[in-house]
């Protein structure tokens, strides 16, 4: 691990946030375009590819933890109970990255490009944050409230198959796979010049992924660095109220290293949070920007009507809700949680799709009536 160098820290996340917004970029491989076109559109072209994010990420996480290159536990990004307010941050997440256009990640590819909708849904997703820290307390009570099992892992519980459930999920989720490649299915048909199958992509992710892992501690996550550039924000215009919000001065993330303890939060100060996820952030709108650039594509677009632009941002509103709700994103959950069997990842997907659902509903009919 990196944890105990700052410097290297900072290099690896950045690097790997660069790599990430090329590679999105290059394949326009999005969660929330994925599930809108299920649902809105009847589309599934780009489903195989989500599956195949998580089944490659489950066999590499499995393969690491069997060689001990990753722990049996948890990382510090996953809660240690889970609540049903999970559910309801999921639900959220789900209808807001719909609305929006993209989520934690696909709006900051789509931002790198010149997308101005995404720019919208950006500043929505800092209000969004701001507005979270002030009902915390409230969240909190309803977390207490509603927690429905003290386990953490699919593998804590009577459904591990004595240990066994990692390689039979892996099994149900390869046969869809391999049927799908038979048929075709896997491959994008396309003549984009530069694209990039979302296929390989799902492959190349669920590495990063692993490699992230390793190197800093945890997989990959976003949703906390908007929170903290939001904290920032508020502090230069209301400092004073700041600095009485609980949310700002707790610590979501502490691991221990060979240096010591390290730490960090949504707060606005330098910390564990600032020197990766941080970077991650703005990796992923150079690498974007920068595969913009290498293609000749780059330019101003997607300023949307009056009603897209307030759907957009009350989508970025909702999205770093739910993230916060449910203490993480898609991409935390969805790319890190579910390979590693995570309960708090599950009940978080099953929220996101029924809220993509019902966004892909809510959005029919403001923007297609």
């Amino acid at each position: 691990m990196l944890l105990a160098n700052t410097s290297l820290l900072i290099i690896c996340f950045l690097l790997a946030g660069l790599f990430m917004g090329w590679l999105l970029h290059r394949s326009d491989f999005c969660i929330s375009g994925i599930l809108r076109d299920a649902f809105l559109f009847r589309s599934y072209a780009l489903l195989p590819s989500l599956l195949l994010v998580v089944v490659a990420g489950l066999i590499v996480f499995q393969l690491a933890r069997a060689a001990g290159v990753i722990p049996a536990d948890l990382p510090p990004t996953y809660s240690s109970d889970i609540s049903l307010t999970v559910f309801a941050g999921g639900l959220l997440f789900g209808v807001g990255m719909v609305l929006a256009g993209g989520c934690v990640v696909g709006t900051l590819y789509k931002l790198g490009s010149g997308n101005l909708t995404s720019l919208i849904a950006f500043i929505g997703m800092m209000a969004g944050s701001m507005l979270y820290a002030e009902i915390h307390p409230l969240v909190n009570g309803l977390h207490d409230l509603t927690l429905v099992t003290g386990n953490t892992t699919l593998l804590q519980t009577p459904a591990s198959l004595g240990g066994s459930i990692p390689w039979v999920l892996i099994a149900l989720g390869s046969l869809p796979l391999l049927i799908w490649q038979r048929q075709g299915k896997i491959r994008v048909d396309t003549v984009i010049d530069g694209y990039i199958q979302p296929w390989r992509v799902a492959l190349i992710l669920a590495a990063l992924n692993l490699l992230i892992y390793i190197l800093g501690g945890w997989p990959m996550a976003v949703s906390t660095a908007y929170t903290k550039i939001a904290a920032f924000l508020e502090l230069l215009v209301a400092p004073g109220h700041v600095a009485q919000l609980a949310f700002f001065q707790q610590d979501s993330r502490v691991v221990e290293t060979v240096v010591g303890e390290l730490s960090g939060g949504p707060g606005p100060r330098v910390d564990l949070i600032f020197i990766t996820d941080l970077p991650l952030l703005v990796g992923v709108i150079l690498g974007a920007l920068a595969s913009a650039l290498m293609l000749g594509t780059l330019r101003l677009h997607g300023w949307p009507s009056l009603r897209q632009g307030f759907t957009a941002f009350g989508g970025g509103i909702l999205v770093l809700l739910g993230a916060r709700i449910a203490g993480g994103c898609n991409l935390t959950f969805i790319l890190g949680g579910l390979p590693l069997l995570s309960l708090q990842a599950i009940l978080f997907t099953f929220g996101l799709l029924v809220g993509a659902w019902l966004g892909s509903l809510m959005l029919s009919r403001i923007i297609f009536r």
